[in-house]
């Protein structure tokens, strides 16, 4: 602790004065600062008794609810000024006018971006043309859908729509072709691949898991040490 050590006499006197005066009084009569009589009170466990809490005067709280706040209180069925003043569409001076419109976008954001047919590429790298101004992913939908939706109807349930040359962003109608979820499935299992290519990914997988049981063994076996 900083500052004048206490003294075993110090230290009685506070245990004695601490539960029942200010702290102000009890650092007058120790002879210590006030955030030193705190700081030792804390070390000490020492708390303001019960009685010292009660008494307003002495403790110097108040009950603002009950008490002190009553004055500024709005009595029951009080009528606020503004009662009858308020009505819709009400904008004093010309407040009306310089209100954003539905639909308006501040003039810093590209003007390009919002508008009905805006595209924008998603976080699965599929291009999304804006339909709507709805929130959210509710505004968008995945262009490829939209082209083949027009052109042919909706997409039977069941069914998905696959890019012939694997390119996402070759949105063009020849380029889609409408198969079964049963038949998606089967194109991407890795027993459909060239056997040199399936046979290379499969040894890979095997290495990566003794790789990481070579590492989970490693660390059960090292020592912690001591920092």
């Amino acid at each position: 602790m900083n500052g004048k050590p206490w003294t075993s006499a110090e230290i009685e006197l506070l245990k004695r004065l601490y539960p029942q005066r200010t702290t102000k009084d009890v650092a007058k009569a120790c002879g210590h600062p006030l955030a030193s009589v705190y700081h030792m009170a804390t070390a000490l466990g020492l708390k303001k008794s019960a009685a010292f809490h009660a008494d307003a005067k002495k403790s110097g709280r108040f009950n603002k609810l009950t008490t002190s706040g009553v004055p500024f209180r709005f009595p029951k069925g009080h009528a606020p000024a503004n009662k009858g003043l308020r009505r819709p569409g009400y904008a004093p001076g010309r407040m009306a006018e310089t209100q954003f419109k539905t639909g308006r976008f501040p003039v810093n954001r590209d003007p390009d971006f919002y508008v009905i047919g805006a595209l924008r590429i998603n976080s699965d790298g599929y291009l999304d043309m804006r339909i709507s101004f709805d929130k959210g992913a509710l505004g968008w939908r995945m262009l490829h859908l939209v082209l083949w939706e027009d052109a042919h109807g909706r997409i039977p349930k069941g069914h998905c729509l696959r890019f012939k040359d694997s390119d996402r962003l070759n949105v063009e109608l020849d380029n889609l072709v409408l198969i079964s979820r049963a038949d998606n499935m089967r194109r991407n299992t890795i027993h459909n691949l060239p056997a040199p290519l399936r046979d290379t990914i499969q040894l890979l997988g095997q290495l990566k898991r003794r790789i990481n049981e070579q590492q989970d063994r490693g660390s059960a076996r090292s020592p912690v040490r001591d920092a």
